[in-house]
């Protein structure tokens, strides 16, 4: 029993200490270039500019206003996608070191908690 309450402690305490590295280790940065970084600036700076082209009312376009409209329409909605699967990309990229990090802390407190309970109940036995 103290060998298996001494395993759980040492293995709590282990993954008490990888989960207070882990963001230091594996920061996110493989999955997020500056390449994608620099697109996704791209592509909420043309949907910025054709937001108010796009969402006006239909009165209020005119033939010759310059821009087709269904162009500009499918243009912002191509644009619209890549922004949401970039977006997906970027809090994974985000946020999947802190949820790992997290799961090991509370794992490890959770381990090394019951290897202390089960050594108490051990020494109590005798």
């Amino acid at each position: 029993m103290k060998t298996a309450s001494f395993t759980a402690v040492s293995l709590g305490i282990a993954l008490l200490v990888l989960g207070a590295l882990w963001t230091t280790l594996f920061s996110g940065t493989a999955a997020w270039t500056d390449d994608k970084a620099d697109r996704w600036t791209e592509i909420k700076a043309r949907l910025h500019n054709l937001a108010p082209r796009i969402n006006t009312p239909t009165g209020s376009v005119s033939m010759h206003s310059g821009d087709d409209y269904g162009q500009l329409k499918q243009e912002y909605d191509k644009l619209k996608i890549e922004h949401d699967e970039i977006q997906v990309q970027f809090e994974s990229a985000a946020v999947r070191p802190h949820k790992i990090a997290k799961f090991c802390k509370w794992s490890g407190i959770s381990l090394a908690v019951l290897g202390i309970v089960g050594w108490y109940a051990s020494n109590q036995s005798r």
